[in-house]
This record gives C-alpha cells, sequence and structure tokens, in this order.
C-alpha cells in the first residue's frame, strides 16, 4: 500500500504550469486577498481614515498660510495628491502584515503544497494590496472633491492620476513584503517601514512649496520621490508641467521594484527551502 505523501513530498512533486497558467494562479490568489479585504472593511477604513483627517487638519490650519492669497480651495488642489500619497504608503504597512499573518498561520505551507506558481504569492499579495490602495485613492479623492478639489486636466489625465499612485506605492509594497517575510513579529514590518516613511511624506513638497523648507534640507526635498509623484498629480489634475515628473515617478517605481521584488523573492525561497 501507497502511504501519503507529508508536505514536502508533495511540494517535490507538484507540478507547475507555463506562463498563462502562472498569469491565472497569481490571479487566484490576488482574488483570495482582495475578498479577505472586503470582508474585512475595517483595514481599509482606518488606513483611509487617517490621511483624510491628516487633509482636513493641514488645510483648515495651513491654507492660509501656504496660499495666503488664495482659498481654502485652491490649497484643497495643492494638499490632496500628497494627502493620497501618505496614505497610501502607510497602508502599505498592511500589505507587509498580512503576509506576515499568511506566513506565520500556515496558510503559505498550504499553498506551497499545491501546483501553482511559486510567484503566485507575493505576486498576488502585490496585486491584491494594488486593489485596496485604488479604493483608497477613489475615497480620498472624493473627500477632497468636498473641500474644493477639482480635475482640470482632461478624463485621461484623470486616470493616470488614479493609477500612478497606485503603481508608486505597489513599488513600497515589495519592501513590506520583503521585511514581512524576513521579520519574527508583525510588530517588525511596521516599525521598520513607519520610521522612513513620515520622512519621505513630510519632507516633501507635499504640503508646503520647497522654499517654505530650510536650505540645508531642500536638496533632499527636490530629490525626494514623494515630491516627484506629488507634482505629476498636480499636473495631471490642475494643468502645467507634469510629463518629467511622471517619467520621475515611473522610474522610482521601476527601480524600487526591481530591487525589493528580487530580494524579497530570495528570501522567500530561502525562507521555504
Amino acid at each position: 500500500m501507497t502511504l501519503p505523501l507529508n508536505a514536502t513530498q508533495l511540494v517535490k512533486t507538484r507540478q507547475e504550469g507555463g506562463f498563462l497558467r502562472t498569469v491565472y494562479d497569481i490571479a487566484i490568489v490576488t482574488q483570495r486577498n482582495l475578498l479577505l479585504d472586503l470582508r474585512n472593511p475595517a483595514v481599509i477604513i482606518g488606513s483611509t481614515g487617517f490621511p483624510i483627517f491628516l487633509m482636513l487638519i493641514f488645510t483648515a490650519s495651513f491654507a492660509k498660510v501656504v496660499v495666503p492669497e488664495g482659498s481654502y480651495t485652491d490649497y484643497a488642489q495643492f494638499l490632496v495628491p500628497l494627502s493620497t500619497i501618505q496614505g497610501l504608503l502607510f497602508s502599505t504597512i498592511n500589505t507587509g502584515t498580512a503576509l506576515y499573518y499568511d506566513l506565520r498561520s500556515g496558510m503559505v505551507s498550504r499553498l506551497r503544497t499545491l501546483p501553482i506558481a511559486r510567484s503566485a504569492v507575493l505576486a498576488g499579495r502585490i496585486l491584491g494590496g494594488a486593489g485596496r490602495l485604488l479604493v483608497q485613492v477613489i475615497f480620498i479623492t472624493l473627500v477632497g472633491h468636498l473641500i474644493g478639489f477639482r480635475f482640470q486636466n482632461g478624463f485621461i489625465n484623470s486616470l493616470i492620476y488614479l493609477f500612478l499612485p497606485v503603481l508608486f506605492t505597489s513599488a513600497f509594497s515589495w519592501v513590506a513584503v520583503f521585511l514581512a517575510v524576513k521579520a519574527k513579529s508583525a510588530e517588525t514590518v511596521q516599525a521598520a517601514m513607519a520610521p522612513w516613511l513620515l520622512p519621505l511624506t513630510f519632507l516633501s513638497i507635499g504640503y508646503v512649496p520647497k522654499e517654505g523648507f530650510p536650505e540645508w534640507v531642500q536638496g533632499f526635498v527636490s530629490i525626494n520621490p514623494v515630491s516627484a509623484v506629488a507634482q505629476a498629480m498636480r499636473g495631471l489634475s490642475s494643468g502645467g508641467s507634469f510629463i518629467e515628473y511622471v517619467i520621475q515617478a515611473l522610474l522610482w517605481s521601476a527601480a524600487l521594484t526591481a530591487v525589493f521584488s528580487t530580494l524579497a523573492i530570495r528570501a522567500y525561497q530561502k525562507r521555504n527551502s
């Protein structure tokens, strides 16, 4: 009588498909992660409420300081892009912690015994997180609309406005995924991400123009990728120059994805070898 295979033997005997099967596997894992988010709306509400709260506070506090000759609506047009990026960047922490809990609960081990592509677990987590990020962009933009934010540069540019921050912050999700694979606890992911997300968002031209910073920090503000994305989104929504900043945002996204996806995949393979 043939004895049943254990988990290690199942992994060795599993058969993966080709490219189309890999895409299908990634889509299935992505769907699973999206459904989990829909069943736990508190995650989306909490991570969306924080940037909206800051956006309202900063509009009330700094509108007359940053735009002394303008209105609260003018400052909303300036502020909403950064509020969107900030909210999405901090939501990448949720992507990392969700993967950590999957690893800890044994869900990933169960998936590894199935004949699915090895890349499906990490890629599905990133794409599932991107779906949640897109929902957040829409919610933050709708609240921004209530305080005066408007799309003034055409339908196509408005769509690019919605998807560009999702692409950019999804690149940061790879950082969170890498940390989750290496972490010993879920708190480690948050502790490792939050300290450098704060300066990236606050030391950018999101809340105030570059000239509002001390000269010794203006160099960092200029090269900060968040500044590039914020400028791109302002151009996409309000008009003016934006192509240069969109290119910068895409280059930053590609570089971060290339580096941290490679590190995350290697760490994941080493963890499960």
